[in-house]
């Protein structure tokens, strides 16, 4: 379109304005001369297609001539030891994927950085602990509440201070068994285990030091208070407390039954596994009785195959008998054949028999003092004076014993006599009430037990298996 005239009244030319050719966009310096895009596969060299240098020369190539577009390339000095695929890598440079052998390499490389810090952070470890624990010498009973961690540390720094490098991280067990020495179990303290008849208890004085264990089967009275008897008298045993009824016949009948003592005692050592003690071995057995469970200790010891480990027997106020007049006694003496025989063998020292009794007179059957008596002669052959007793036993005060009995009518263990054949042990005390019955199972931990404590803390042998 023409008609308009510029300031110097001039014509100026409106018509379009013709397109302009299209402007190639290039990567790089503009003296270079590098396109954005590669060329096409199959393009000649130098051909327009490619576009001027899309690869750089190979190092050390001469710079093209002029007419080519180029900027003078850069002659790289060569290098000795380049690797293959680095070969012909210009100004820009170029990459290629590693090879498998690099990849490996590279690998090796990271996992040895990693333990070599991984080794160095333990030797700095091992050394802190070995100091700390040179200093601070550790009981069995902190070591058993450590955690895993601990312990391979602290056994760590004794293996490092001792110069036992190949020990440090042991389990205990195999430390303990390359010292000469086996570990103590990890036993169940709390709660209880069910069996056949009654209960099983771990008590915390239980420490057995490997897989053989002692026992004080207890029949008849409150569990919790005998569990708590043989803890206040510091008995290293499990114990086991069986209820069946009022009177002894209940006991008499079932324990008359060849094989049932066999089968408590299994019935013990797989209560004692499930909570602790591998592979249990029972090594000695105390039984235990108040009252009416005399019953099933008479029969007992009339089945007495297979228990060979019975070491002590406890009775506590309870062993009587009918009467028979034509014997010189007065007693039934048949009724209490078991019990001479254990008392004859408690004379030449084979076991501990120990026998308390109050002044109570059932008179339907004889009382446990004038069966006591009888029991002395047999066991010295004729019949035991006895002597007057002055020194009486602590009196505990127990907690499962507050829902026993009253306070008020709480009875002190008062003693009157005592006499003693060998190991066996009888020992009376005042009272003719029923609170003075129960305090015969109340005061067990300050009476008879202590004599057992004392007997198995001499670590005795087992009794041997012709008796």
């Amino acid at each position: 379109m023409k008609g308009n005239v510029r300031a110097d009244r001039s014509p100026v030319d409106l018509s379009l304005t013709p397109t302009p050719p299209p402007v190639t966009v290039v990567q790089g310096s503009p003296d270079r001369g590098l396109p954005l895009d590669p060329p096409p596969l199959g393009a000649a060299p130098g051909s327009p297609e490619q576009g001027s240098l899309f690869d750089p020369p190979p190092l050390g190539a001469a710079p093209g001539p002029p007419e080519q577009g180029f900027a003078p390339a850069l002659v790289e000095p060569t290098l000795e030891g380049v690797p293959p695929h680095l070969a012909g890598v210009g100004p820009y440079g170029s990459w290629s994927a590693p090879s498998p052998d690099e990849r490996r390499a590279r690998r090796w490389h990271a996992l040895g950085a990693f333990f070599l810090a991984a080794a160095t952070v333990i030797v700095v470890v091992v050394l802190a602990v070995r100091g700390i624990a040179a200093r601070m010498p550790v009981t069995t009973e902190a070591f058993r509440a450590m955690t895993p961690v601990s312990r391979a540390l602290l056994l760590a720094s004794r293996s490092a201070r001792e110069g036992a490098a190949a020990k440090v991280l042991v389990a205990p067990e195999v430390f303990a068994r390359w010292q000469g020495a086996t570990p103590p179990p990890e036993i169940r303290h709390d709660g209880y285990a069910s069996i056949r008849g009654g209960v099983l208890f771990t008590p915390e004085t239980f420490r057995p030091a490997g897989s053989s264990y002692d026992l004080l089967l207890h029949f008849h009275g409150n569990t919790q208070l005998v569990r708590e008897s043989a803890e206040v008298a510091g008995l290293n045993a499990a114990v086991a407390v069986i209820n069946l009824g009022i009177g002894s016949g209940a006991y008499e009948d079932l324990y008359a039954q060849p094989g049932m003592l066999e089968s408590l005692l299994a019935d013990i050592d797989r209560a004692l596994a499930q909570r602790g003690l591998p592979t249990p071995r029972l090594r000695r057995v105390a039984l235990s009785s108040w009252s009416a469970g005399y019953g099933a200790i008479a029969k007992i010891l009339e089945l007495r195959r297979g228990i060979d480990a019975l070491d002590a027997i406890l009775v506590t106020d309870g062993i009587h008998c009918g009467f028979a007049p034509e014997h010189p006694s007065g007693l039934n003496s048949l009724q209490l054949a078991s019990f001479a025989r254990a008392a004859q063998l408690a004379a030449s020292g084979q076991m501990l028999f120990t026998i308390t009794h109050s002044e109570i007179d059932p008179i339907a059957y004889a009382s446990s003092s004038a069966t006591a008596d009888y029991l002395l002669g047999a066991a010295a052959g004729h019949p035991v004076e006895r002597a007057s007793s002055v020194e009486a036993p602590p009196h505990l005060r127990l907690r499962a014993a507050e829902g026993a009995v009253s306070r008020k009518l709480e009875k002190q263990m008062i003693p009157t006599t005592e006499a003693s054949v060998g190991e066996l042990r009888v020992r009376g005390f005042r009272g003719n009430t029923p609170e003075h019955h129960m305090a015969h199972l109340l005061q067990m931990a300050s009476t008879v037990l202590p004599e057992l404590v004392e007997r198995w803390r001499e670590g005795g042998d087992p009794p041997p298996s012709d008796r």
